[in-house]
């Protein structure tokens, strides 16, 4: 079991800084891929609206004469180049990521340090430095809602969404981003996050899933290896039998997938392994999309196909140019799940293993 899990009924959404002025090329002080990460951004935040989660908007607002900007900032903001500066139209929220009827940005109720309410679930606060939690009541709201859970978004990660994440991590926020809806973001970024325990959801589908059954979808950790080998021999046994090369490589993840590229990816729910899939490289740019299955007691809820979709999405982005898979017609609900996702039947070979008589493959990278 893991204690940094996420609990989708505690969750709730973190926008930084989309205002007119960074998010938009118009702006005064635009950063880069911020326009480009609007329309999931909006998504995201219907998403969670949809699921009755709140939403919080963060906000920087400079005074003309810099004053309240930082010292690495003061030359920059001035009454000549005033940048999101109080009731102006750079500080407004860009369009489309506020609820219907949200109405002005009060700036005087948002500089005094008030929580401002916009719509049923959205709310918007201002924040006097880069991270959302300095001098700002972002946590006791947070707290007297009984949010533990947050997904952080926006605009730019290098500066406040990163800070935001190390203040709440400080915190014992269990924390997730969705790198599609925040701008900024880089490989070694990410895997920076992941190393504080950050949840990596790599689209927005899986954010619906999880908002609505409590499921995320994890990279490999030591903690699951037992769970890995236990799911997997309980499935070989209930349809065919346990060969040597499934012994090998369940006994043995670190070794037979992780060493040569592969990745091990798993179904949690509340901090229990539920499913797993593994992705193994066979050379040249071709990965086996193999060990998928889920706890008997938790099939035909969509698991398998939020593991089959994520693990695509994880080849693509480590570069994968093709997934081959094996499996057997005696599993038509998996084979269903595996054609709906673009797999297509190819001859079998049947040098891997005994039990299979059905070859799928799909071609990745466009």
């Amino acid at each position: 079991m893991i204690h940094h899990h996420l609990e989708h009924d505690r969750s709730a959404l973190l926008i930084i800084d989309m205002q007119y002025d960074f998010a938009n090329p118009a702006g005064r002080a635009y950063i880069a891929g911020s326009r480009e990460i609007l329309p999931e951004l909006i998504e995201l935040a219907r998403i969670f609206r949809e699921n009755r989660r709140p939403v919080f908007h963060i906000v920087r607002l400079y005074h003309p004469d810099g004053s309240n900007a930082e010292l690495c900032r003061k030359g920059v903001v001035s009454s000549d180049n005033p940048v999101v500066a109080p009731g102006s139209p750079g500080a407004a929220i860009v369009p489309g990521l506020l609820p219907d009827g949200a109405g002005d940005i009060n700036s005087e109720a948002l500089l005094s340090g008030r929580v401002v309410q916009l719509g049923e679930r959205d709310f918007i606060l201002y924040k006097p430095r880069w991270g959302a939690f300095y001098q700002t009541a972002l946590h006791d709201v947070l707290q007297s809602n009984g949010i533990n859970s947050l997904l952080v978004a926006g605009c730019n990660f290098p500066n406040c969404p990163r800070t935001t994440i190390y203040e709440a991590s400080e915190r014992d926020y269990r924390l997730a981003i969705l790198p599609s809806a925040m701008s900024g973001v880089y490989d070694r970024g990410i895997h920076e996050l992941r190393n504080i325990g950050v949840l990596l959801f790599t689209e927005l589908s899986a954010v619906d899933f999880f908002l609505k059954t409590d499921i995320v979808v994890m990279n490999y950790q030591p903690a699951f290896r037992e769970a890995f080998k236990q799911l997997n021999i309980a499935w070989l046994n209930q349809y065919f039998t346990v060969e040597p090369i499934d012994e090998y490589v369940l006994s043995n993840p670190e070794e037979a997938i992780l060493k040569d590229g592969g990745r091990l990816l798993f179904a949690i729910q509340r901090g229990v392994v539920i499913g797993t899939v593994a992705l193994k490289n066979m050379g040249n740019g071709r990965f086996e999309l193999t060990k998928m299955t889920v706890r008997q007691d938790y099939r035909g809820k969509g698991i398998g196909t939020v593991l089959c979709r994520q693990a695509i999405t994880e080849a693509e982005r480590i570069g994968a140019t093709e997934l081959v898979l094996f499996s057997h017609r005696r599993l038509p609900d998996a084979l269903w799940i595996y054609r709906k996702l673009g797999f297509v039947d190819t001859e079998v070979d049947r040098t891997t293993y005994a039990r299979a008589d059905v070859m799928m493959r799909r071609p990745l990278g466009g």
